[in-house]
């Protein structure tokens, strides 16, 4: 079980035998209102599938061409806007990385630096833009059972060039290589690396939930080895487990930054996914060399995720793509079309903890620990450039401008309300009036309602989150209703709900009309 410092203590149950259902959800509302065999007859108070869930990082054809390839630098890919300098997204002239490192004072003892917790498929041992401060005796894999101590990447063939979390490492923290000045944007940052993914970017729900209570267990077991920063470059459907996990953080003082998402022509979705749309967690949205949005390309390139509206005012964004890009098996080579929400989670998170190690004493003496979640935000969005809200949130990363902005006083700062996984549009289309319903089960409904809703064909039926659902016309809510329950993963207790709890149609107005017969 992964216990959290929460209400909620999650376990993680198999069932032994293979279940024939249409879909998981029902095996979960069985086991809360049945037990199914659980030991001592304990019935949970919620349950949700631990989906397998895939990061959309490239095309599919790039997937097939890395695991040929050789090792060969790849230069910026002429699909996108490009710079003539590889390291272009580190200047003045875009997230001012470098200027802002060089003027940075750092301590002389180690136990003074931030430390940042990198949740991806893992790093290359083997490779030169390794972090100066990898805490490898802090790693986590939580992946591959034969291992839970070791974070390396695995390969399973002799060329195989995916390396997801080697990149993002590289970003985030690596050192000089291949003749480059720099890499990282922390290079001096401890990072703990932990594994919550196989090398094609496949997760389970379970493993991100276990990481980030691990991140939480390093804060409470007494503070030597707290983590300040949290850099996931992935994310997917929602997930109770994971709200709870994401509070528990905000609320022991741990800034969360994690992609906005990617797609191809707002396939499977445009929206930001979760744990990034959670509000106590900064999403991190894509903008490109020449300053466009890295947003609603054609159908055949990659762009990044973006809304709804009122997510984003809790997401700025950071460059990418054609950013460079470490490759995986090859010891000293650097891509340099690394690209991707992915790419610009390090960055933003890089910078979290540069202003945290700028400005450790006075975060240190606030009276809350989630003041300093708020006081890193305050920062890094006061400082943005601002552009197009609607794609960019508050804009594009400045590093240099976010170190020179001093920690608000405490009375400024206003703590983020809790996040969870519901879905306040079914309460409109069942009424939650089912009679013999828990709370538990409807909150149930709700999460799962919300994951069908994670695609673009019911995102189009859907307003903003932020609108009141009571605001639904009836078309509105017949369309919403037929769509969640012809979904074809739609469990039959959802199906039930929607069938048993739906709205009436509004009466047509009748009028008396006196007058003379024909």
């Amino acid at each position: 079980g992964a216990g959290l410092a929460a209400a909620s203590i999650w376990h993680i149950v198999e069932a032994p035998i293979a279940l024939d259902v249409s879909s998981p959800w029902d095996v979960c509302h069985a086991m809360v209102t049945q037990g199914m065999g659980l030991a001592g007859g304990a019935k949970p108070e919620f349950a949700e599938p631990d989906f397998q869930q895939q990061w959309l990082s490239q095309p599919q054809e790039h997937r097939e061409l890395a695991l040929s390839a050789t090792c060969e630098a790849t230069r910026q890919d002429s699909a996108y806007p490009r710079d003539a300098d590889n390291l272009w997204f580190q200047n003045d002239a875009h997230g001012q990385c470098a200027s802002a490192l060089e003027s940075l004072p750092l301590p002389n003892d180690d136990c003074q630096l931030i430390r940042v917790a990198h949740l991806d498929t893992g790093y290359d041992p083997g490779h030169h833009s390794r972090p100066i401060r990898l805490e490898t005796a802090l790693q986590r894999n939580f992946v591959d059972a034969d291992r839970p101590h070791d974070a390396t990447d695995d390969s399973s063939g002799l060329f195989n060039n995916l390396g997801h979390g080697t990149g993002t490492l590289s970003i985030l923290a690596g050192t000089a290589t291949a003749g480059l000045p720099r890499l990282g944007v922390a290079p001096f940052v401890k990072v703990v690396p932990i594994r919550v993914a196989d090398r094609v970017e496949l997760f389970y729900n379970s493993a991100i939930a276990q990481a980030l209570d691990y991140v939480h267990g390093l804060g409470a077991a007494g503070g030597a080895n707290a983590v300040s920063v949290v850099s996931m470059s992935m994310g997917g459907l929602a997930s109770r487990a994971w709200a709870d996990a994401v509070n528990a953080l905000y609320e022991a003082g741990v800034v969360v930054v994690t992609a906005a998402g990617n797609n191809f022509g707002s396939l499977p979705t445009r929206h930001i996914v979760y744990p990034a749309r959670f509000n106590r967690v900064i999403a991190a949205c894509g903008i490109m060399a020449d300053q466009s949005p890295y947003a609603d390309l054609p159908g055949t390139r990659m762009a990044g995720n973006y809304g709804p509206d009122s997510k984003m005012r809790t997401a700025m964004s950071a460059y990418t793509p054609n950013v460079p890009w470490a490759k995986f098996g090859c010891g000293e080579v650097i891509d340099f079309d690394g690209a991707g929400t992915s790419a610009a989670t390090p960055q933003i998170a890089a910078a979290a903890a540069m202003w945290l190690q700028k400005n450790r004493a006075a975060c240190a003496a606030y009276a809350q620990p989630w003041m300093r979640v708020e006081a890193v935000r305050h920062a890094l969005f006061s400082s943005a450039s601002p552009g197009d809200g609607h794609r960019l949130g508050h804009g594009a990363l400045r590093v240099a401008a976010a170190l020179a902005v001093a920690p608000p006083a405490e009375p400024q700062l206003k703590k983020e309300e809790v996040d969870t996984a519901s879905f306040a549009f079914l309460r409109v289309l069942t009424g939650l009036g089912i009679s013999g319903m828990s709370e538990a089960q409807r909150a149930m409904l709700e999460l799962e309602a919300l994951q069908l809703s994670q695609s673009a064909a019911i995102e189009a039926l859907l307003p903003d989150p932020g609108v009141d659902p009571a605001s639904l016309s009836w078309p509105q809510r017949q369309a919403l209703a037929k769509a969640l329950s012809e979904h074809p993963h739609a469990s039959q207790a959802l199906r039930r709900a929607l069938r048993a709890a739906a709205p009436p149609p509004p009466r047509a107005s009748r009028c008396a009309r006196r007058g003379r017969r024909s």
